[in-house]
């Protein structure tokens, strides 16, 4: 058994190696990479199960290490292995950025946020600082809440926008157990982080949430009080 499963992962191996990335279909794909951290059994159920637990690869990398481990044959070293995966994504889409313009492409801005804040069950919110030429000068988890609740101050975050030097300023949270669209306290609290920090003549260039159906823009559907569109700032 261990020779024909080794002869298995050898062909599936070569299959990649052969055919690139576009070569084989998700679930061999997945299947490839659990034989890193399944040594001895046969690991093309457990991918299976895995794609249809979660409905498709992106269900699967957003998944947290807890829920990872209620499927049979995944433990911790697997978890952890796609864990680390969707971590080293997220850091190519953060460092696709560094140096650029989050003008020259929103939609890698909210690529990031979204591969950044899907793996956590709790609500969390990101600050994105941004310098005078609208580069990221840095980029944090600012605060931590509940599962559907996290409370915010908008002058701490406007001290924190200072005391980074940004000139532009980006925020986003997830809805673990929601959908995406905004709360009214969301609402409300955008419109008194807004004017705090015009106070310190920062603009607010978006609010981004978060949810397993989709982002949402403040931007897009002008629930910003300047109506400041940064894609087309010049």
């Amino acid at each position: 058994m261990d020779s024909i499963r080794n002869g298995h992962r050898e062909r599936l191996r070569s299959r990649y190696l052969y055919s690139g990335e576009n070569g084989l279909p998700d679930y061999d794909m997945l299947e490839l990479l659990l034989t890193y951290a399944i040594q001895r059994r046969d690991v093309k159920p457990v991918a299976r199960e895995l794609m249809e637990r979660f409905h498709n690869l992106c269900g699967v990398l957003d998944a947290g290490p807890d829920e990872l481990c209620k499927v049979p044959g995944i433990g911790k070293n697997s978890a952890l292995l796609i864990s680390l995966i969707r971590t080293l994504c997220t850091r190519y889409l953060q460092n696709n950025l560094s140096g650029k313009s989050v003008l020259s492409n929103p939609e890698a801005v909210r690529n990031y946020v979204r591969m950044r804040l899907l793996m956590y069950e709790n609500e969390v919110f990101l600050l994105i600082y941004l310098d005078v030429r609208h580069q990221i000068i840095k980029t944090e988890i600012f605060d931590r809440g509940t599962v559907d609740t996290i409370v915010l101050h908008p002058k701490m975050i406007a001290e924190e926008a200072l005391i980074h030097k940004a000139a532009d300023l980006i925020v986003a949270h997830n809805h673990p157990a929601g959908t995406m669209a905004p709360s009214a306290s969301d609402r409300d609290f955008t419109r008194k982080l807004q004017r705090s920090l015009e106070f310190l003549e920062i603009h607010l260039l978006d609010h981004l949430i978060v949810s397993r159906s989709g982002i949402y823009s403040f931007l897009d559907h002008n629930l910003l009080e300047e109506r400041y569109d940064y894609r087309y700032r010049k």
